[in-house]
C-alpha cells in the first residue's frame, strides 16, 4: 500500500456521494519529522484506552506486526520522533499487551495495568509544539477490478511487474534506495509514467491486463488489491516497487484547473469526467509521475510495506521516518455509521488499539494516519467516508517491565 496520495487539509469537508475520498488527495499537508513528532505524557494525562471492537482482530495484527519485528537486528532502531526505540523493546511492548489484554481484562484493570507498566507517546499532528492538535484520520481499501492474464477485449489495460530495467542503488550510510536506470554506466532517474505508457518502457512486464485505466490507476494509488480473473479465480496483486518519480494528486489537479469543485470531488466525479473528456484522460494521468510495479500476492489479503498481511481496522500506515514500523497505538477519532446502500447515516466513536504496518509515499509528518478498513465496494465506501480529527497514542514498555 505504498503509494496513497495526500489529503486535503484537516478542516472537515463531505463530497457529495460516496466513493474513494482518500483518492481525491486535494490539498497537500506537507510533513515534517524535525519537530518532536511524539511527546511523552504523564499517566495523569493518558486517554481512557478502550476497544470498540471487542478486541477483535487485535492479535492477528500483533502476531503480524512480531513476524515483522523478529526479522530485524536485536540492536536495530527505530525511529520514535527525535529518539531511537530499540526493536527489542517494540517485541517485548507487544508481547506483554498481547498478554494483557488475552485475559479480557476489565475497562479498570486495562487502564490501571497500562498506567503502570507502559509509557504512552502521543503523536503532535500537523503542528509539532500543539500536542493538542488533532491528526488527520483517513481510510483506505483493497479494491477489486475485473481483468485477464492475457491481452484480449477489453483487457487492455496492464498492470506492470517490475522490468529488467530498473536499477536499485543503496545511498548514504542509512541505506535509503534510489531507483531509476542505467545508461552507459550512468545511473539515471527511471522514466516517468507518461514514457513508461507511451513508449514502452515495461514492455514484455504485464503481470495482468485490466478493461479500465481507472481501475489500474486507483491500484497504483492504493498499492494493492484483487482481481478476478476471466475463470471466475481471484487473486491478488501488491506493490513491489516504484519508478522513483515524485507523487503528483489528479484530484488536486483537476480542482486546482477548475474541472471539478472541491465540493463535488469523488471518485465518481473523477472517472465521469475523464469518461465524458476521453482526450484528456492520458494529459490528466500522466500528471502523475509516480508509477507503481506489482507482484502477485501469496493470498488474497492486502499486503502492507513490513510485508505482512494487513487487518481490517487494525493496521495503520502512517510515516515511518516518525513513528516506528511495527508498534502498538492507539487511534482515536469517529467513523460513519453506513446502512445496506452504503449511505452514512450517523457516526460513532472509533477508539481501538492498531499496528503500523504500512506507508504511503504521501502519508507524510506526524499528522497523518491512514486506517485500513478492508477489502471490497463496502469497505471503500467507509474508507472515502473519513476524513476526521483524531488522536493517536504509541504504547512502548517502560523500561523496568521491558525483557
Amino acid at each position: 500500500m505504498a503509494n496513497r496520495p495526500e489529503q486535503p487539509d484537516r478542516h472537515r469537508w463531505r463530497p457529495s456521494g460516496p466513493g474513494l475520498i482518500l483518492f481525491l488527495a486535494l490539498l497537500l499537508l506537507a510533513g515534517s519529522c524535525a519537530r518532536r513528532p511524539v511527546v511523552p505524557l504523564t499517566p495523569t494525562s493518558y486517554p481512557v484506552f478502550t476497544d470498540d471492537l471487542d478486541y477483535d482482530g487485535l492479535q492477528q495484527a500483533i502476531d503480524a506486526s512480531l513476524r515483522y519485528l523478529r526479522t530485524l537486528p536485536r540492536h536495530a532502531l527505530l525511529p520514535a520522533g527525535d529518539t531511537r526505540v530499540p526493536v527489542v523493546r517494540l517485541r517485548a511492548s507487544l508481547y506483554a499487551f498481547a498478554a494483557l489484554v488475552a485475559a479480557r481484562p476489565s475497562p479498570g484493570t486495562l487502564n490501571r495495568e497500562i498506567r503502570r507498566r507502559f509509557q504512552v507517546l502521543q503523536a503532535t499532528g500537523g503542528h509539532a509544539f500543539d500536542p493538542e492538535r488533532a491528526m488527520l484520520v483517513t481510510g483506505y481499501f483493497q479494491p477489486v477490478f475485473p481483468g485477464s492474464v492475457t491481452r484480449k477485449p477489453p483487457y487492455l489495460y496492464p498492470l506492470y511487474t517490475v522490468p529488467g530495467n530498473l536499477a536499485v542503488r543503496r545511498t548514504g550510510s542509512s541505506g535509503s534506495k534510489a531507483i531509476g536506470r542505467l545508461q552507459n554506466g550512468t545511473f539515471l532517474p527511471y522514466w516517468t509514467r507518461a514514457e513508461i505508457e507511451q513508449q514502452g518502457r515495461a514492455r514484455g512486464y504485464e503481470l495482468v491486463w485490466l478493461r479500465d485505466p481507472m481501475d489500474a490507476f486507483v491500484l497504483h494509488v492504493q498499492g494493492s488489491g484483487l482481481i478476478r480473473l476471466t475463470d471466475g479465480t481471484l487473486r491478488g496483486v501488491h506493490y513491489a516497487l516504484k519508478n522513483g518519480r515524485p507523487y503528483r494528486s489528479i484530484g488536486r489537479y483537476l480542482v486546482q484547473s477548475g474541472r471539478i469543485s472541491l465540493a463535488d470531488a469523488s471518485l465518481k466525479s473523477i472517472r465521469a469526467y475523464i469518461a465524458s473528456h476521453p482526450d484528456e484522460r492520458d494529459e490528466i494521468l500522466y500528471h502523475n509521475q509516480s508509477f507503481i510495479f506489482f507482484n502477485w500476492s501469496p493470498g488474497q489479503g492486502a499486503v502492507g510495506n513490513l510485508g505482512v498481511r494487513l487487518t481490517p481496522g487494525r493496521s495503520i500506515a502512517v510515516d515511518q521516518s516518525c513513528f516506528p514500523a511495527g508498534a502498538l497505538a492507539f487511534l482515536s477519532t469517529r467513523q460513519p455509521v453506513m446502512d445496506r446502500r452504503g449511505r452514512v447515516t450517523s457516526w460513532k466513536p472509533l477508539q481501538r488499539f492498531v499496528l503500523v504496518q504500512d506507508r504511503g509515499s504521501a502519508i507524510r509528518g506526524p499528522g497523518r494516519v491512514d486506517l485500513f478498513w478492508g477489502t471490497g465496494a463496502r469497505a471503500g465506501a467507509a474508507a472515502g467516508r473519513m476524513k476526521e480529527d483524531g488522536a493517536l497514542y504509541f504504547l512502548l514498555l517502560r523500561q523496568d517491565h521491558a525483557r
